[in-house]
């Protein structure tokens, strides 16, 4: 079996996928509950010098937006991430190619396949993998995709 799309991530579905990988950390979450508890601190007026406590929650607050919006402005997203790109899925390797640049997938390279609402992502190492709008695919084609993923992954 063998199908090619044409795929195109919007800005919007990019940072919903951005922060939802952030907050799935642990230690975002640890982050942030030792400042909700600095905040109860700071309201209930316990905290003794509350400078540290004010600080650390801003730092929580504003820490993970600047991240996600330094993310967003690095250099080649535009190029990489909100241009259209033709994916083609074959029995041996997924070929993407985008405006300058064709890379050849092969699927034993895919560690992880998370599905979302409206992105597929391959994940291909701890930290990198490629997106591709789920809406573009068939229910045969899904399925074509979590087979080939699971035969990898089991062997």
């Amino acid at each position: 079996m063998s199908f090619t799309h044409t795929s195109k991530i919007s800005p919007a579905h990019y940072i919903k996928f951005l922060y939802g990988q952030y907050y799935k950390k642990p230690a975002i979450i640890l982050i942030h509950l030792i400042a909700l508890y600095f905040l109860s601190r700071i309201i209930q007026g316990t905290a003794s010098i509350p400078s540290f406590e004010f600080y650390y929650v801003i730092f929580s607050i504003v820490f993970p937006n600047l991240m996600i919006f330094l993310n967003l402005k690095k250099p080649g997203v535009k190029k990489y991430v909100y241009a259209p790109m033709q994916y083609t899925f074959s029995d041996e390797t997924i070929l993407i190619q985008g405006v300058d640049f064709k890379t050849e997938l092969k699927w034993s390279a895919i560690r992880k396949v998370t599905v979302m609402k409206h992105l597929l992502f391959l994940k291909t190492s701890r930290t990198n993998g490629t997106l591709f709008d789920k809406s573009l695919l068939t229910p045969e084609e899904m399925e074509f995709i979590r087979e080939r993923v699971q035969n990898t992954i089991s062997q």
